[in-house]
């Protein structure tokens, strides 16, 4: 399965712009918790960006925001959870396999 986080937006022309960002296989867990999390306690979350230059030093950036989750279909939501925890399962009996 994968999974995108998707940013939509317009122009002034009211034209639709949209940029996707793959989350890993390792981290759909930690992002279902997380949106969990934020869904079921209604607080904003916040938005920010983090520079980090080829020597390593991180600056925050100057742009932020907040926005708040809403969700659409809880039932979606818990089947994609359930995908997820079923993959993982998968994932951890091979590997159980693999060591006897």
């Amino acid at each position: 399965m994968k999974l995108r986080l998707i940013l939509k937006t317009k122009t002034k022309t009211n034209k639709d712009v949209n940029i996707k960002f793959p989350i890993a296989p390792s981290k759909h867990i930690g992002f279902i918790n997380f949106i969990n999390l934020a869904l079921k306690q209604g607080l904003p979350i916040e938005l920010s960006f983090e520079k980090i230059s080829k020597t390593g030093e991180r600056e925050e950036s100057k742009i932020f925001g907040q926005f708040k989750l809403e969700g659409k279909d809880n039932s979606q939501m818990y089947e994609i959870e359930e995908e997820i925890h079923n993959a993982e399962r998968k994932k951890k009996k091979l590997q159980q396999k693999r060591k006897h």
